[in-house]
C-alpha cells in the first residue's frame, strides 16, 4: 500500500463538465454550470472540486445520504429552503447544504465555489 500524498488542484487537469439544470427543476433562466471534479473517493463517499454558474435558479433536493460543504470564491448565491428560510453567500463565505435539504439554489451574480460532497449509504 502506498502512502497517500496531498493533492494540489492546480497540478491536475481533470475534464470540465458543462451542464444545465434539468428542465423540470428550472425556476429562473437556464444557467450553464461548469463542474471540475479534482478528487473522488467512492470508498469514503467523498468528492471535491470547483463549480461555477451563470445567473439563474433551480430547485435542488439532496438525498438523506448527501451533505455539501462549500466556499464561495466569487459572485453571490442564495438558498431558499422550502420553509422559506433564505440565506445569501458571497465571496469568502462558506456554508453547508445538509442532507435532505430541499429548496431553490439561486445564482444572483455569476458565481464560483469550492465544494466538498460527502455521501454515505443509507443505514438499513
Amino acid at each position: 500500500m502506498s502512502t497517500p500524498h496531498a493533492i494540489r488542484f492546480s497540478d491536475l487537469q481533470p475534464p470540465r463538465n458543462d451542464h444545465y439544470p434539468d428542465e423540470k427543476m428550472r425556476v429562473k433562466g437556464n444557467p450553464m454550470r461548469s463542474t471540475t471534479e479534482y478528487f473522488a473517493n467512492a470508498e469514503h463517499g467523498m468528492r471535491s472540486g470547483l463549480w461555477s454558474s451563470e445567473v439563474g435558479s433551480y430547485r435542488i433536493a439532496l438525498p438523506l445520504t448527501r451533505h455539501e460543504i462549500f466556499h464561495v470564491l466569487s459572485g453571490l448565491v442564495q438558498t431558499i429552503a422550502d420553509d422559506g428560510t433564505t440565506l445569501s453567500f458571497g465571496a469568502g463565505q462558506s456554508g453547508v447544504l445538509p442532507a435532505g435539504f430541499q429548496g431553490i439554489f439561486e445564482i444572483i451574480e455569476a458565481a464560483s465555489k469550492l465544494y466538498v460532497v460527502v455521501e454515505q449509504p443509507a443505514k438499513i
